[in-house]
């Protein structure tokens, strides 16, 4: 993406396209294709090799579980979302 001159606000909607942490239905319908170093952080290689967009798609969710377990806040989500 380097040299497009993307706005903030057309970032900010590239970013929501593959990482959506509003919802785990949200998170597993972003693209997981789409690799964007800069919005994934370099967590896309395993073992030296690119992840799959299933493998992405799975670190994604574990991310987000993750994050809010340390909140404390899963059951509130899935109470939620479920």
């Amino acid at each position: 993406l380097d040299g497009n001159n993307i706005t903030s606000a057309g970032f900010e909607k590239i970013v929501e396209a593959i990482y959506d942490p509003s919802s785990l239905n949200a998170m597993v319908s972003c693209n997981h294709t789409c690799l964007v170093d800069y919005v994934e952080e370099n967590h896309n290689y395993l073992g030296g090799n690119f992840l799959t967009p299933q493998q992405r798609r799975r670190r994604k969710l574990y991310n987000l579980l993750s994050a809010r377990h340390a909140e404390g806040r899963n059951a509130h989500h899935l109470d939620a979302e479920l």
